[in-house]
């Protein structure tokens, strides 16, 4: 991180127009001196987020759900940045408080075994075990039973560029509750709730509001649903155009 940062400042200079696809990431550019900076939202695939759930996948989903307990979701890479472990303290806090039937889904490739394992032997020695799945990366259509059956997608990454997920929650009905990090309240905005703090017994306390909360649940997934529709392909690519056009209208002023 710390060469590509170099690398960034000795890039600038020779730049006449970039590109990022969060304000976020728009300011870090412009602080390393890059000029004429575009705003492009990732580019998500519709198709993708319209695809059939796993049929398979629905049922295991359904039989645990028939137990009792909410289920929680989160959709990211394994990785220290991404706070997995945090998650995993909130699930224990809140099945201590709330509710001691709720799960949590880590869906995600893994960026190396070693943060894996830690995870894993945090959880069993908190006496997790069963509670929290780590299935790695998954095909679409099983990612797409995953977001179907959840209750809430959590996110409490210490750093998002983005945070795709967070769009793919809200296009499927999954209301959000993510802490306010770098890029994440532009892609959230006031379509879910962003919450100041990470503390476990803080995030366990905000999953049991949202999910005791009728109206406001239901508030919120309308609203994502909503704020959804603006990530669409056909925006960004009107975004692009733009970005494009308004570069080449300053290099020729």
């Amino acid at each position: 991180s710390r060469l590509g940062r170099r690398q960034l400042a000795t890039l600038a200079p020779m730049v006449v127009a970039s590109i990022a696809d969060s304000d976020f990431n728009a300011a870090e550019l412009m602080e390393f001196g890059f000029k004429n900076v575009g705003v492009v939202p990732v580019l998500i695939e519709s198709q993708n987020l319209g695809v059939v759930p796993d049929a398979t996948e629905m049922s295991r989903l359904r039989r645990a759900k028939s137990d009792g307990g909410s289920d929680w979701l989160f959709v990211g890479q394994v990785a220290p940045h991404k706070a997995q472990h945090d998650l995993v303290a909130a699930l224990a806090c809140y099945r201590r408080s709330y509710a001691d039937s709720a799960r949590l889904h880590i869906v995600g490739r893994e960026m190396g075994g070693a943060y894996r394992d830690a995870l894993v032997r945090f959880t069993h020695a908190i006496g997790l075990d069963g509670a929290v799945e780590l299935p790695g990366s998954v095909p679409v259509e099983v990612l797409a039973a995953q977001y179907e059956c959840a209750d809430v997608f959590v996110c409490v990454s210490r750093h998002e560029g983005f945070c795709v997920p967070i769009i793919e929650a809200m296009a499927r009905g999954v209301p959000v509750i993510a802490f306010d990090a770098a890029a994440v309240s532009g892609t959230l905005g006031d379509a879910g709730m962003l919450i100041s703090r990470r503390d476990p017994a803080y995030v366990a306390a905000a999953v049991h509001e949202l999910l005791t909360d009728d109206l406001a649940r239901y508030q919120l997934i309308e609203a994502g649903r909503h704020r959804a529709t603006l990530f669409d392909l056909e925006a960004a690519r009107s975004a692009f155009r733009s970005a494009i056009l308004a570069a080449v209208d300053s290099e020729e002023a």
